[in-house]
């Protein structure tokens, strides 16, 4: 095709990918101008109208919808040739992008990351704290960690690597198991965490706290404050001084922790040295 630049193909990921011109250009290192200008000439160049705009939301046209896919293969395609010659000596070298929910990823992933750099010098790893699902597809994360089986992105690589069990905790320092419940905010009922403790609310006819939260990190920090109880990970809380495990309770929930990645990334030497480290810390 005359004057294409396949390069533009870049600047159409990232905009789809971030939602919007100035995250694209902070994502791409370049100004808004830059995006907007390399879109406008793909757009002109394939004759076709790619990205549309719907208030102040973006979103890809049909035509837009058929090039992200081919630009995602692409992507994909050169990922693994980077990949096939910077493995082929089975060097553990390069960035992983790694996402969990972001109690893991302070309370488990990053004391047990310095053993993991210390054994591979040359691999990076930049860890993403996000309580939604991010997108392997879109290439928003290269590996995931999940506490459900995951639903949708069937074209991922995905295994059950070990289970989280929940039980009841509070401040160390509190005198009396008589504490408020820490809870998770509205939008979060559907948990099984926040379906359990909306259950000894009603059980014990008990209050709740005065803050709500949208995740477990916001709960233990609430809990280290000294506003409450709540049900936490053992994983996590049993490692913290400043908490104790409160008996009595019926037993808490287990959430099943699994391990995602795509298939084209997880023949990578630096994916697989990153995933087995993660099955081993969490078996």
């Amino acid at each position: 095709m005359p004057g294409f630049n396949w390069d533009d193909l870049r600047f159409l990921l990232a905009l789809t990918r971030s939602g919007s011109l100035a995250s694209a250009a902070k994502r791409l290192g370049v100004n808004e101008s830059t995006v907007a200008r390399r879109i406008d000439r793909l757009e002109e160049r394939l004759g076709a109208r790619l990205v549309e705009r719907t208030g102040s939301s973006l979103h890809t046209s049909e035509a837009g919808a058929q090039v992200l896919a081919a630009a995602e293969r692409m992507e994909l395609e050169a990922q693994s040739i980077a990949g096939r010659v910077a493995g082929a000596d089975s060097r553990i070298a390069g960035k992983v992008r790694l996402t969990a929910v972001p109690i893991l990823v302070n309370r488990v992933l990053m004391p047990a990351l310095p053993a993991l750099l210390t054994d591979h010098p040359a691999l990076e790893i930049e860890l993403i704290a996000e309580p939604r699902d991010l997108s392997l597809i879109k290439r928003e994360a290269d590996i995931a960690l999940r506490l459900a089986r995951p639903r949708q992105e069937t074209r991922n690589l995905a295994r059950r690597i070990g289970t989280l069990d929940y039980a009841v905790y509070g401040p160390a320092a509190a005198d009396t198991d008589l504490l408020p419940w820490v809870t998770y905010e509205d939008s979060l009922t559907d948990l099984p965490q926040a379906r359990w403790i909306a259950e000894r609310l009603k059980a014990e006819e008990a209050a709740a706290a005065q803050v709500k939260v949208n995740d477990a990190e916001g709960l233990l920090q609430s809990l280290r404050a000294g506003l409450g109880k709540s049900l936490l990970p053992t994983k996590v809380a049993a490692r913290d001084p400043a908490l104790r495990r409160l008996e009595g309770y019926p037993a808490g929930p287990s959430r099943e922790l699994w391990l995602i990645t795509h298939p084209e990334l997880r023949r990578l030497p630096r994916i697989g040295a990153v995933t087995d480290w993660l099955a081993a810390l969490f078996k």
